[in-house]
């Protein structure tokens, strides 16, 4: 009976959160080679609610977005053989239905990642190297 106890506890404190985590590295991409390539990262944080992102930029610049919200749409001219990543974490809050975020990662126009998460805590990484 008391297992049967701890079980219950375990499921009933375990079954509050939902996490959503995407972890993609989908190495080069099989694209005709280039010398520059425009990378876009699109994704619209619900309203209330924070991000932190992280994502590469011209020059090889490294972005870190501490508590971004909104709509978030940003084109960067890369040059060829850089490796990409962009991430994205937030905690959604508890809504019927549940909230979520869309994340589209486009290399010259052409969707490279077209993304939807939902739950309360999420985690999206993506990464890729330009040929």
């Amino acid at each position: 009976m008391k297992k049967l106890l701890y079980l219950f506890l375990v499921v009933i404190a375990t079954s509050g959160c939902h996490k959503a985590i995407y972890d993609m590295n989908r190495g080069e991409l099989k694209i005709a080679k280039k010398d520059t390539y425009q990378v876009e990262y699109i994704t619209e944080i619900p309203p209330g609610v924070k991000a932190k992102m992280y994502y590469i930029g011209a020059k090889n610049v490294q972005y870190y977005e501490e508590e971004y919200t909104g709509k978030f749409d940003k084109t960067y001219t890369i040059k060829s053989g850089k490796e990409i990543k962009f991430t994205i974490d937030a905690k959604l809050p508890k809504t019927k239905p549940e909230g979520s975020i869309h994340t589209i990662v486009k290399v010259d126009g052409e969707v490279v990642t077209d993304q939807t998460q939902s739950g309360t805590d999420i985690n999206f990484r993506f990464q890729f190297k330009l040929p």
